[in-house]
């Protein structure tokens, strides 16, 4: 695909078809105690309540969003999970009506629109949504850009202190391989899609698959795992990388990136994008059904995408935006790092595969469940 930009490419995947990274409300309300505190005695006092991945949203933006829309502490809820299986199951057991915007994967879009989760977004409240790169639109999961907002993308790869992993681990097979040596200091994401590209690319199979004997060929795998995986962990997973209570990891760039931006971890450090291939992610900004405080919704939506605003979160989070202008607001250092803003030859080069809407597989749910089972022995 030397020729296509990764938009072109997405959309021939959808054609045969990731903290994301724990920080909560300084109230410390749930969601549904600030809704009643907001809506009591007939309040309209302006409010906002955000269901999303931990640490996702830099916290001077929403410091400046809550000062910008005059909205107190108590009246704005920043609930997380760890993975969009739990995201789904929330809104499953009835936790739409209680939030206003959550930060879905891309490819659950399809299952949030049937299942009814999601408001169309009011594109003319989002004026900001013009500076998205149109390579980023029109793809397979929202064919007619109506229900989400691109947030940012990055890849799930692995990280290791090299101080104590010696070895060249340029692949997921090298992952594999080394793991029974680090036993007890490996961490790997809460989030099975992404858990599940590293046996089925280091087997050669496509990371998408539900075929029954390449996931049983990938359970072997993940089970020889489990018992030296120390723990899962989507939140925090860079705090044992530092103090090298894990040494190895099946993680995501953002905290990494963080790492090697700080001297005192950065020769130590290191973040590959197996050449094996790997998962290529996109996190989206959806508006959930019966959004208590719909305008409110909207609004955040436009200001997350004001070019300085969005340059803060890839500069927080350390994962690259689709917002064009925003690149211009971006430290150089972070916006020409290849971890980051991965480069186009090795889009073009086939390593990066786009997910597409599996997880909900029975097999799939199976294996993950057992795996989860056998963590640390």
């Amino acid at each position: 695909m030397a020729d296509q930009g990764i938009g072109e490419h997405l959309r021939q995947i959808g054609d045969t078809r990731v903290s994301r990274r724990g920080f909560l409300a300084a109230s410390g309300f749930t969601a549904m105690s600030a809704y009643l505190a907001a809506c009591g005695g007939g309040s309209t006092a302006p409010a906002l309540f955000m269901f999303n991945w931990a640490d996702y949203v830099a916290e001077e933006n929403i410091a400046e969003f809550k000062k910008r829309f005059n909205i107190t502490d108590a009246n704005f809820t920043y609930d997380t999970y760890p993975s969009n299986e739990e995201l789904f199951s929330k809104l499953k057991g009835g936790a739409v009506g209680q939030y206003d915007i959550c930060c879905p994967t891309a490819e659950w879009t399809p299952d949030m629109v049937k299942e009814g989760f999601l408001e169309k977004i009011d594109w003319s409240k989002i004026p900001n949504a013009k500076y998205i790169n149109p390579q980023f639109k029109g793809l397979w999961w929202d064919p007619n850009d109506e229900y989400q907002l691109p947030k940012d993308w990055g890849t799930t790869g692995i990280s290791m202190r090299t101080n104590v992993v010696t070895e060249d681990v340029k692949t997921w097979s090298d992952f594999f391989e080394i793991a029974p040596k680090y036993s007890g200091r490996i961490v790997v994401v809460d989030s099975p899609g992404d858990v599940f590209t590293a046996p089925l690319k280091a087997l050669g199979y496509s990371l998408n698959s539900i075929d029954p004997g390449e996931l049983e060929k990938a359970r072997e795998l993940l089970m020889g795992l489990a018992p030296h995986v120390l723990a899962l962990n989507s939140d925090t997973y860079e705090e044992p990388m530092k103090t090298e209570e894990a040494v190895l990891g099946l993680t995501w760039t953002g905290g990494i990136d963080e790492m090697l931006g700080d001297p005192e971890y950065a020769d130590t450090t290191r973040y590959v994008i197996p050449e094996d291939g790997t998962l290529y992610w996109m996190d989206t900004w959806t508006i959930l059904k019966d959004a208590p405080h719909l305008e409110m919704a909207h609004n955040f939506l436009n200001f997350i995408h004001e070019p300085e605003i969005q340059a803060v979160e890839t500069e927080t989070n350390y994962y690259a935006t689709a917002n064009e202008e925003a690149k211009k607001h971006i430290d150089p250092e972070i916006l020409n790092n290849p971890i980051v803003f991965v480069p186009q030859d090795i889009i073009d080069g086939g390593l990066l595969e786009p997910a597409q809407a599996v997880s909900l597989d029975e097999n799939r749910q199976r294996i993950w469940e057992e795996f989860k089972s056998s963590i640390g022995g």
